[in-house]
């Protein structure tokens, strides 16, 4: 298993595009947009399969296509990440054998704007209560990975999860097979470091903690 991506989100995406370029060693690649879900991306690699996804507020389609909780997020900061790297069908099942509750395997894809095609799998945790610290997982069916086509901005250092239930968190990582640091807090948050030539970028989520990508 691996850390696949992390998604930072604004909503102003030429913005964040900026705020990425002025910290990191390059510009991160214009993605693509999400029809129908109101958001359009650009992307940065932070390793060979590992990316950040600056995901922003398309301005070409209707607001009201946002997500609710998109729509109401104040600010710029770490929405959800995702895991690659696992068999999804075997992790289902070996979730379902503990007791956690998943959801169905969901397939997606679009078309890139150079013309090629991503296709993907995603799965994922419901009912846990742990909003964003959880991640959702993906596989990429074959298609180029994203962090392959992205210019190569730095590396992720590291990543912390925050929350006062710590130990319960802990539990469920051990049934995921998710070897992640997790850290007592009193105030539940996603924390990631970023290196690059310019120095230290550390990127942290949104307060209220967001619920996070559900599959």
């Amino acid at each position: 298993m691996r850390i696949d991506h992390l998604v930072w989100y604004t909503p102003d995406l030429a913005q964040g595009r900026h705020h990425f370029t002025s910290r990191m060693d390059c510009e991160p690649l214009y993605g693509g947009e999400h029809p129908g879900e109101g958001t359009a991306n650009a992307v940065l690699g932070l390793g060979s399969e590992t990316y950040l996804e600056i995901l922003g507020r398309d301005v070409n389609q209707a607001e009201s296509s946002l997500d609710p909780e998109v729509r109401a997020l104040q600010g710029a900061g770490l929405y959800h990440w995702a895991v690659g790297g696992v068999d999804l069908e075997a992790l289902a099942s070996r979730a379902a054998r503990a007791g956690l509750t998943g959801g169905a395997l969901v397939p997606g894809g679009r078309l890139k704007p150079d013309g090629n095609r991503l296709d993907w799998l995603c799965w994922g945790l419901h009912g846990h209560g742990f909003g964003a610290l959880v991640p959702f997982f993906i596989d990429w069916r074959g298609s180029q990975h994203p962090a392959k086509a992205a210019p190569r901005g730095g590396r992720l250092a590291g990543l912390a999860l925050h929350t006062p239930r710590a130990a319960a968190l802990r539990r469920v990582f051990d049934v995921l097979g998710l070897d992640i640091v997790v850290v007592d807090s009193a105030v539940p948050q996603v924390v990631a470091e970023l290196e690059s030539g310019k120095g230290t970028t550390v990127l942290t989520s949104f307060t209220p903690l967001p619920r996070g990508y559900v599959i």
